[in-house]
C-alpha cells in the first residue's frame, strides 16, 4: 500500500490545534434589484432595464453563462440578455443589459438564469416579467387646412391649428418635419420639436402677410413617432390659393457632429422652379443650447459656417427668394453636437466676466492641484495611464477666462481608474455669485448634468467616472473655499 503524502501544516488551517488559519479567496455573488418588471411595453417598441451583479467576496467572480430559462422567448428576441457571461473583480460590479420586445398582447414572465463559481450560490436566478400592450402616441391635428381668405398686400392676418395627443405615450413632433410652398405662411408658434404629453394639445399660430396679390398655397408636413400616421400634412391657402410655384430652400448639412467643430451650412441646392435666379439668401439659428455663444458667419452667403461651441442641439433655417422678390417656405435643420471621446466633461457658467476652472482629478481626489494627478489651467495634459500613450491622457480644450465657458477636459480612451470633476470659481472681477454647469459624457451620451451656485474661490465637488464602467456618480457636497490656487510642482 503506498504511503499518502505529508500535507504541509500550514493547510491544514485548525489542524491538531495549530492557531494557522487559512483565508481563501472566494466571490460573493449579490445581484440587484431581485426581479425586473418592465411593466407596460407597448407592442413593437422595446424597453430596457439593467441588472447590476456585484463581487462583494474576495476572489474572482466568475458568471460563466447568463441566459433566459424560457429559450423560445430569447430565440423569438422578446427577452435579449447581454453579455452572456461576466468577469467581475472582487470588491467590483457589473452590469446585465435586458431588453423587453413584445411581439404579443400578453403578459411575458420568465426569468434569467445566471450560473457563478460562488460556491454558496452557484445558481442565480432573477425573475422577469413583461406585458404587450396596444398604445403609443396617436396625433390629431384640427384643423388639416387654414384659409385665410382675402389679405391685402402690406396686411397680415392669423390662423390656429391644435396638434393633440390622444394616446397614451407622449407624442414627439420632429424637429425637421418641413415647411413647403410660399414664404408668406410663417408659424408663429412652432409645432417643431415638441413633446406632447398623453391628453394633451399645442396651438400652433401662423401667421400670413401676402407681398403679391397672386395668391398663396403652402403646406407643413409634421412627423412624429405615432406609429399609425408618422405624417400629417396642414395646408395654407390665402387670397384664393395659387398654382405657381415658388423657390424652394435646401439645407445639405450633417446632423451630428462633435463639439467644437466647425461645419458648413450649404444651401446651393436652393433652387427656382421658375428659373428666376440668382437666388438671395437668408440663414437664421433658430435654436442653441443654453450656454452657446454660436452664430451663423455671414448669413446672407450660399454656404456659410457655424462653429458649434458647447454640446447639445442646434437648429438652423434657410429662406431664400427669387429675383421677383418671392420667398420660399422656410427649411429647418437640426445638428446634435455630441462628443466622440470616452470622457467628455463640460464646464460653462452664466457670468460672462467671472472666470471659472474645470478640473479631473485622477484616482484621488485629494491630489487638488498636484502636478501629476490633476488635469487643469495649469497642468492641460498629464501622462497618464501607460506612459507615452496619449490616448489615455486628458486634455484641457482651453482655459477659458471669461465669458461663460466652456472649459473641456476630454479623454480619448481612459485607463482603468476613477476620474473626479472638480469647479474652481477661481476670479469673479465684480461678477459676484454666479452658477456653474457641468455637463459629462460617457461614450458620447449625456451620463449627468449639474449645476450649482459659486462664490469667488470656493470649489465644488461635482462627480466622479468610474472607469471602465462608465458609471457617473454625483458628489452632492457643499462648495467650500479653497486652500490652493495653482498647481504643485
Amino acid at each position: 500500500m503506498r504511503a499518502l503524502p505529508l500535507i504541509p501544516a500550514l493547510l491544514l488551517g485548525g489542524a491538531c490545534g495549530s492557531d494557522v488559519q487559512v483565508n481563501r479567496l472566494v466571490p460573493d455573488v449579490a445581484v440587484a434589484p431581485g426581479a425586473l418588471d418592465f411593466g407596460r411595453v407597448t407592442v413593437g417598441e422595446e424597453g430596457i432595464l439593467q441588472l447590476q451583479v456585484a463581487n462583494a467576496g474576495t476572489g474572482p467572480l466568475s458568471v460563466h453563462s447568463i441566459a433566459l430559462e424560457d429559450a423560445a422567448l430569447s430565440e423569438a428576441g422578446v427577452y435579449v440578455v447581454t453579455p452572456p457571461e461576466l468577469e467581475v473583480p472582487a470588491g467590483d460590479s457589473a452590469a446585465v443589459v435586458v431588453s423587453f420586445a413584445p411581439d404579443d398582447y400578453r403578459v411575458f414572465s420568465s426569468a434569467i438564469q445566471m450560473q457563478t463559481n460562488d460556491p454558496e450560490a452557484p445558481l442565480v436566478v432573477v425573475p422577469v416579467q413583461g406585458e404587450g400592450v396596444d398604445g403609443g402616441p396617436d396625433i390629431d391635428v384640427e384643423p388639416t387646412g387654414l384659409d385665410f381668405g382675402t389679405v391685402a398686400v402690406g396686411d397680415s392676418a392669423t390662423a390656429l391649428f391644435t396638434v393633440s395627443n390622444v394616446g397614451d405615450a407622449p407624442l414627439h413632433i420632429d424637429r425637421d418635419s418641413q415647411q413647403e410652398g410660399s414664404g408668406a405662411f410663417v408659424l408663429v408658434t412652432d409645432p417643431r420639436g415638441e413633446t406632447i404629453t398623453p391628453g394633451g394639445s399645442f396651438a400652433a399660430l401662423v401667421s400670413y402677410a401676402p407681398t403679391t396679390d397672386a395668391g398663396d398655397a403652402g403646406s407643413l408636413r409634421l412627423q412624429s413617432d405615432d406609429p399609425d400616421d408618422p405624417t400629417v400634412t396642414v395646408t395654407f391657402t390665402g387670397n384664393g390659393g395659387a398654382t405657381e410655384e415658388y423657390p424652394v430652400a435646401v439645407i445639405d448639412a450633417f446632423s451630428s457632429a462633435h463639439p467644437g467643430q466647425t461645419l458648413i451650412l450649404d444651401g446651393t441646392g436652393s433652387y427656382d422652379p421658375n428659373g428666376n435666379e440668382p437666388l438671395t439668401y437668408a440663414w437664421s439659428l433658430v435654436e442653441r443650447p443654453a450656454s452657446s455663444l454660436a452664430s451663423i458667419s455671414n448669413p446672407s452667403l450660399a454656404a456659410p459656417t457655424i462653429t458649434l461651441d458647447v454640446s447639445g442641439g442646434y437648429v438652423v433655417s434657410l429662406q431664400v427668394q427669387n429675383t421677383l422678390g418671392v420667398a420660399s417656405a422656410v427649411a429647418v435643420h437640426s445638428i446634435e453636437a455630441q462628443p466622440e471621446d470616452s470622457i467628455y466633461v463640460e464646464l460653462t457658467w452664466d457670468a460672462d466676466d467671472a472666470d471659472m476652472d474645470l478640473h479631473l482629478v485622477a484616482n484621488d481626489p485629494e491630489s487638488w492641484f498636484s502636478r501629476d494627478d490633476d488635469c487643469c489651467w495649469c497642468n492641460d495634459n498629464p501622462d497618464w495611464g501607460v506612459a507615452g500613450d496619449s490616448r489615455d491622457d486628458p486634455l484641457l480644450a482651453g482655459d477659458v477666462s471669461d465669458g461663460g465657458g466652456p472649459e473641456t477636459i476630454t479623454i480619448e480612451d481612459p485607463a482603468e481608474g476613477e476620474y473626479f470633476v472638480r469647479v474652481h470659481y477661481f476670479q469673479d472681477n465684480g461678477a459676484g455669485t454666479a452658477r456653474a454647469t457641468v455637463r459629462i459624457y460617457v461614450a458620447g451620451e449625456l451620463a449627468g448634468r449639474y449645476s450649482q451656485q459659486l462664490t469667488h474661490n470656493q470649489v465644488w465637488e461635482v462627480a466622479y467616472v468610474r472607469w471602465p464602467q462608465g458609471y457617473v456618480v454625483e458628489e452632492g457636497g457643499d462648495p467650500y473655499p479653497s486652500d490652493e490656487r495653482s498647481c504643485r510642482i
